[in-house]
This record gives C-alpha cells, sequence and structure tokens, in this order.
C-alpha cells in the first residue's frame, strides 16, 4: 500500500493563480477558441526564435508551509531567457484580439503564472532581481506583443505569500476529500456478492495494468459487467500507485450512467471520491440558444467571479457530480453550467464523459498538465466505436459555397475582400479540376491556406465588434469551419488523403484521416495508463493496430460468461444485397414472421438501412394486419431523447401481446441498450453490415492495401461485422437470458465471415429461424 502523505497539496502554477486572480481576469476568446494543438505550435513557433543559451518548457517546483500542511507548487516555464540584463522568465499566451487592443494590464492572471514561475528560478538559484515578460501571439497573423517588467525577489516573495494565503481555505477543503477517498479506499470490497465468471480475471488485468503503467486492449463479452469490472480495480489502484484521478470515456448517454451507478454502489460500501459527468454544452445550456456572451448569458457574465464559490459548495456537499447535480448548483450560483463541470473535472477523481474530452484536439481539456495527465488513467468503454470517431475527429473540410453566399451579404470593406479572396481560390481550384467528380491532392494550395487565414483574421475583427449578431448565422458558422481546417491541416501528414470533391458546380476540400492509430497513441502516451475494452474488439488484431496498439501492450480475450444453451443461433442464407432486395423482400417478412411465431417474447430486427427496413416493414404489416396477432413498432429518422426512450420502454415483460421492433443496424437501439430477462427474447440481424461503397472507403481501402494488411477487410469488412456482432450482443445480458438470434444472408456461411463469429455462435444452424 503506498503512503500518501494526507496534508501535502500539489498544484501548478497556472491552476494556482486561475484559482486566484482569474475573476473577470481571464481571456474568454483565449479559453473556448484555443486549442492544445493550436497552443503547443504557437509555443513552439516563438520558442523556434529564442537563442542558443535559452532555455524552454523548464520544469520548477517549489514548496510552501502553511501550518501542518505542505503546499507544492510546480509547472512548466514556457522560456527561460539568458540576456545581458540577467534572466528573463518568458510567459507565452495566443490571442484572438487585435494586438494593438493589449495592453500590459490586460490580464492581471498571466503575470501572475509568469511571476510565480520567476519566483520559484530566482528563489533555486539565489537572484535578488529576475524580469518577467509576458509574449502574446495574434493566432491568425502569429505577430507578436511582448510586456516586460523587473521584479525583484523580495516583491515576488511577497506577492507568492499572498496567493498562497488567498488558495490555503480552498487547498484545505481539496486535502480533506482526498483524505476521505484515500481512506476509503483500501477497505473497499467489490460491491457485489461475488464475481461473476470472467470479471475477476479483468478486474485483475486492468488493476495490473494501472500499477505498471501500461496499456491494456481487452475483449469482455456481454454480460460479465465491464463497467464495475473496470472502475472498481482503477479505484483500488488509485490507493496503491500514482493515479490520481480517473476518465471514464463512452460515447453513449446510458454507459455513462451504467458508470454513475457503479460509483454509487461502490458509495454503499463505503467509498467517498468525488465524480463529474461532463454533458455536452448543447445539452446542459440553460438558455434557449447557446450563445456564450455576457451581454446575452447571466451565466457567463461574471462567470469567474462566482465560480470558486460554486466549486466549494459542491464539493463540500457532492461526492457524484451528476447532470442535475451539476444544474442544482449551477442555478444556485448562478454560473454556466458547462464550463463549471469542465472546471470541477480538473478537480476531482473520476471524470465521466465522451470520448472527444480526451481525445479530439478541438474540444480536449487543455489545461491540464502534462505532470497531471502522467497521474491520470483512461478508460475507454466501448472502444471500437472510437475509430470511426476518431477519424471524424481529426478530419476537416470546407467548402467554397458558404463563401459564395457570404459575398451576397458583405459588401466594401476589407472582409468582404477576405471573403471574395477564398472565393476566387475555390474558383481557381474549381476551373482547374472541371469535368471531374472528384481528385486528389498532394497538398492544400498554398493559395488556400493564404486566403482562410485571411478571412479568418477579418471574420474575427467583426465577430467582436457584435457577437451576439453572429452568434447563429452564416459567418459564424464559416469562420468555425475555416478555423477548423486551418488546424487539423497542421496535423496532416501520410496517414491523411487530402481530395475535393465537385457537386453542382460546389467544391469541397477535405483533409481525411484514413488512419487515426498514429494520433491516438500519441495521446494515449500522455497518461499513465490506458484500458480500452468493448464487448466486441473482434478481430483483435485489427482493433488494437486502429486504436493505436503497439507490441508491449497487454491484451485480454474472455470468453462469454454464459451457457451456449441460452441461446439458439440461425442462419439463414437469403441474398440481401442491394439489388436483390425488392425480390427477397416478402419472403423476408415471412421468415420473420415465422420467428416471431415460433419464439417466445418480444423481438428486435436490425437493418441495414432505413428504406430496406420501411419496405419489408411494409410486408410485415401485410401479414401481421390479417390477424393483428403482434404489436410493432419502427425507427424513424431523427429522433428525439424522449422517442428513443418510448421505444425502449415499450419492450416490456409480461405483455399478453408479443413487441416487435423495427431498427436500424449500427444505429442508436444496436449498441448500449439493455433489454434483459423476457422484454427481449429474439434478435434478428439482417445483412451483414457493410457501408455502401464510397470514396472514403475505398480510400482506407487503398491506403492499407499498400501498408501490405488485408485493406477491403479494414474498410468494409470488419467494421461491418462489429455492427452485427453489437446487435446481436442485445439478446443475453444476464444469467437468466434466452433467445434465438437470426442472421439473414448468404454471406454469413462463408469461410471469412464464420471466422468472425464468436465462440458462442459456433453452434448455429441454417434454417430460417423457425426453432423455439
Amino acid at each position: 500500500m503506498k503512503v500518501k502523505i494526507m496534508n501535502e497539496m500539489k498544484i501548478s502554477v497556472r491552476s494556482l493563480v486561475e484559482y486566484v486572480y482569474r475573476g473577470g481576469n481571464i481571456d474568454n476568446r483565449f479559453r473556448s477558441s484555443s486549442s492544445l494543438m493550436e497552443g503547443t505550435l504557437i509555443h513552439q513557433h516563438v520558442q523556434r526564435e529564442y537563442k542558443g543559451e535559452d532555455e524552454k518548457e523548464v520544469f520548477l517546483k517549489t514548496e510552501f508551509h502553511c501550518g501542518d500542511m505542505k503546499i507544492i507548487v510546480h509547472g512548466r516555464c514556457d522560456g527561460l531567457l539568458k540576456t545581458d540584463k540577467g534572466v528573463v522568465v518568458d510567459e507565452i499566451k495566443s490571442t484572438s484580439m487585435p494586438l494593438d487592443e493589449l495592453t500590459e494590464e490586460s490580464f492581471p492572471v498571466y503575470w501572475a503564472q509568469a511571476k510565480g514561475y520567476a519566483y520559484i528560478y530566482a528563489l533555486d538559484h539565489e537572484l535578488d532581481e529576475i524580469h518577467v515578460q509576458v509574449t502574446y501571439v495574434q493566432k491568425t497573423t502569429k505577430e507578436k506583443k511582448r510586456f516586460i517588467q523587473t521584479c525583484r525577489f523580495d516583491e515576488l516573495s511577497a506577492f507568492m505569500e499572498e496567493t498562497i494565503a488567498a488558495y490555503t481555505s480552498y487547498a484545505r477543503i481539496l486535502v480533506h476529500i482526498r483524505e476521505e477517498k484515500t481512506k476509503s479506499i483500501p477497505d473497499l470490497d467489490f460491491p457485489f456478492p461475488s464475481y461473476r465468471p470472467g470479471q475477476r480475471k479483468l478486474a485483475g488485468a486492468v488493476y495490473k495494468t494501472l500499477k505498471e503503467e501500461r496499456n491494456l486492449f481487452g475483449q469482455a463479452p456481454t454480460g460479465i459487467g465491464k463497467t464495475v469490472s473496470t472502475l472498481f480495480p482503477a479505484i483500488k489502484a488509485m490507493g496503491d500507485s500514482d493515479t490520481e484521478r480517473l476518465f471514464y470515456l463512452t460515447a453513449k448517454t446510458i454507459t455513462r450512467m451504467t458508470a454513475e451507478e457503479a460509483l454509487a454502489l461502490m458509495e454503499e460500501k463505503g467509498l467517498r471520491l468525488r465524480s463529474v459527468t461532463l454533458t455536452a454544452k448543447d445539452k446542459i445550456c440553460f438558455q434557449e440558444e447557446t450563445i456564450c456572451q455576457p451581454e446575452y448569458c447571466e451565466f457567463a457574465d461574471g462567470y469567474y467571479d462566482r465560480v470558486n464559490e460554486a466549486m466549494v459548495d459542491i464539493l463540500r456537499n457532492e461526492t457524484r457530480m451528476t447532470r442535475n447535480v451539476i444544474e442544482a448548483y449551477a442555478r444556485k450560483h448562478r454560473v454556466c453550467p458547462f464550463e463549471f463541470s469542465l472546471d470541477l473535472a480538473y478537480i476531482v477523481d473520476v471524470v465521466i464523459g465522451d470520448y472527444n474530452y480526451i481525445f479530439d484536439p478541438r474540444v480536449s481539456l487543455k489545461r491540464m498538465a502534462q505532470e497531471d495527465r502522467k497521474e491520470t488513467a483512461l478508460l475507454v468503454d466501448e472502444s471500437h466505436n472510437l475509430v470511426e470517431r476518431s477519424r471524424e475527429m481529426y478530419s476537416a473540410e470546407l467548402s467554397g459555397g458558404p463563401f459564395y453566399d457570404l459575398q451576397e451579404l458583405y459588401h466594401g470593406g476589407e472582409l468582404a475582400e477576405a471573403i471574395e479572396y477564398v472565393s476566387a481560390a475555390f474558383d481557381y481550384l474549381l476551373k482547374e479540376h472541371k469535368g471531374k467528380e472528384s481528385f486528389i491532392l498532394e497538398e492544400v494550395p498554398g493559395m488556400i491556406e493564404e486566403a482562410v487565414e485571411h478571412f479568418i483574421t477579418k471574420a474575427e475583427l467583426e465577430l467582436r465588434e457584435e457577437p451576439e449578431r453572429h452568434e447563429n448565422d452564416l459567418l459564424l458558422e464559416t469562420y468555425f469551419a475555416a478555423q477548423n481546417f486551418l488546424k487539423v491541416m497542421q496535423l496532416v501528414d501520410d496517414h491523411y488523403v487530402i481530395y475535393g470533391t465537385i457537386e453542382k458546380n460546389d467544391l469541397l476540400l477535405r483533409l481525411f484521416c484514413v488512419d487515426p492509430s498514429y494520433l491516438l497513441r500519441e495521446v494515449t502516451k500522455n497518461y499513465r495508463a490506458s484500458v480500452f475494452f468493448s464487448a466486441t474488439l473482434s478481430p483483435f488484431a485489427y482493433y488494437k493496430d486502429m486504436l493505436g496498439g503497439k507490441k508491449e501492450d497487454y491484451i485480454l480475450q474472455l470468453a462469454s460468461p454464459y451457457d451456449y444453451e441460452q441461446v439458439d443461433i440461425t442462419v439463414q442464407p437469403l441474398s440481401t444485397r442491394y439489388k436483390d432486395r425488392e425480390r427477397t423482400s416478402v419472403q423476408l417478412a415471412e421468415n420473420l414472421y415465422t420467428m416471431v411465431d415460433n419464439v417466445k417474447g418480444n423481438h428486435l430486427f436490425f437493418f441495414p438501412s432505413y428504406h430496406y427496413m420501411e419496405l419489408v416493414y411494409a410486408e410485415w404489416l401485410k401479414r401481421n394486419r390479417q390477424g393483428k396477432k403482434y404489436r410493432s413498432i419502427i425507427q424513424s429518422q431523427g429522433m428525439t431523447e424522449q422517442e428513443r426512450d418510448d421505444f425502449l420502454g415499450s419492450f416490456q415483460e409480461g405483455d399478453k401481446q408479443k413487441l416487435v421492433g423495427f431498427a436500424v443496424l449500427g444505429g442508436v437501439f444496436s449498441e448500449g441498450v439493455d433489454l434483459r430477462g423476457d422484454r427481449l427474447n429474439g434478435v434478428a440481424v439482417v445483412g451483414i453490415g457493410l457501408s455502401p461503397t464510397s470514396m472514403e472507403r475505398n480510400l482506407i481501402k487503398d491506403y492499407f492495401n499498400e501498408k501490405g494488411k488485408p485493406g477491403y477487410d479494414y474498410a468494409y469488412v470488419y467494421p461491418g461485422m462489429n455492427k452485427v456482432l453489437q446487435a446481436g450482443g442485445r439478446l443475453i445480458r444476464s444469467e437468466k437470458d434466452h433467445g434465438a438470434i437470426l442472421l439473414v444472408d448468404d454471406r454469413f456461411l462463408t469461410n471469412k465471415y464464420l471466422s468472425l463469429f464468436p465462440p458462442e455462435w459456433s453452434h448455429y444452424q441454417v434454417g430460417n429461424g423457425s426453432k423455439t
């Protein structure tokens, strides 16, 4: 058991000064629109200008003793410049503001951060005097503006003592809640009377992974209880290692709720730690329109003046800060609930949220210091989803159409000229590839990059004048798209394909991340440990490869905890190919009807497209209308959250009349849905899950073929079969569940697909789903 000093608190210089000095003094544009990727590039841009003896990213640390408490202050100084006049501490900040609007007094919090580093350096080197510099870099133009002050050591010492004094009462709260956590973990028992088959093995692997600072790729079939089997050992490892916090990452709301429930169970067993659930801004925002401007939103206006009090209040009184809890305290203290939850994420022990808070360079938690990442472990649930999600995160596109529309709205002035400049660049590219539907580029043309950069500069000036006027208009939308395009451009390498498509005289330019594995690996290497787990990481080598796995990473593949006799697997060799669907729709409806006739309880049928589903549903209704024997419901496009809940809520045990649901394969009902017992007894999966042939899928195929890997399988077969496995996994959810799965497609009986069947499907029979 690792012994932790209870009255010791570690904090970065940046977090310290933000807590004490940020009231009204933080550049909102810096915080909301900057990204980790962009900030790093700007820092590197400035640091490249340093001279030979200058140092960059210098780690500094010191201690303060406040009664019985020790506060360790640490951080990385952007630059230490050795000049004729002495040492200069350089703090680099990017900003969207025009530099002529910045004065030395603009942002005291940045001076406070620089002075914190200056104090530590001067203390370590026994300097009586040191120079402090803040270097502002305009994000678009890369122009720089510097302010410099000369500080005596006694002034810096007094400043830091005052800062520490202002922080101490809050630090005592943090020490107290950490003490509660540390004392509660050793005696924490598994929150169930016993382990299910496979649970202990998974829990042991997760614990070992965190203790040894490794990565783990684990396939744990449905029913093992993956959430508690990863959270429980990870929390136990927090007591025995330098792991200070956990991120439980998932793409689905329902799996976030499962993580919350697991923490609640452990709390009943005596666990005392703090967790926060992050909810998307547009879902948690209190306003009808999400306009994050003080002039429009009372929760944004003066946020930094009230958030410290709100944080103290919630940390003293709550442990599990779910969406409802966050909203209640946000209303009480009149703070933005989204920003409030983000601020708490840097403090609490467990963060539950979407993948993008860690992996998306545009959304990730930017203020987490490198040292904090090394004390943080990632638990990535349903990680098969991360492959396609990361492709989208690391891709970007820009179309000429919005700029043509903006030309109609803006006439005269610098913004109009900038819009025209971009339009002209797209026109040139359009003429160069006239007559083509698509084309590949080696790189983004310089004229496009230059024009887009110029547009961003002028658009920012316009948006700053009257921000509320543009919150939902075309200029703002185009500005964000252009900004995102330039950010992703910085990532483009041989893992990307740059292509253009032309439709109705409009050109779209796309930076397509064909292989996200490198970027995912670059993210995870910054964290203490990562656990990627899912019920369907099959084929295993493919998912480990695509998720950035390395040879030395741990792997774990668990068998299903259920008896094979709990489920009947039937393959119906009927063609579901696009060209055959009209012809076979009547027969398919008959087969599905036969299955419902012969298998007890409710059923859920999955189809590869809405059109195909509706075609078969019409035939089903013709058959069912004769006796109105079964109730049926069908998924519609664009269902609201309430409509989705109502759809699932229709599946109930004990109903005298069977219910049959029609849904889309790969949609919201084929993953993360838990219909235990007799709520669901039969599942049919129509088709092998292949995505329609497309340019991007073919680019993926060609890319991996060139790498000596099975390109077609990487692009089409493996992602498609994963959808099938996920849909089939909706059936058996507990030790008492029984039912039948019908797989409809003749290709399921080929060697390629049979080799992808999980072991528990190996006892399949060929037929029409009529077996009870």
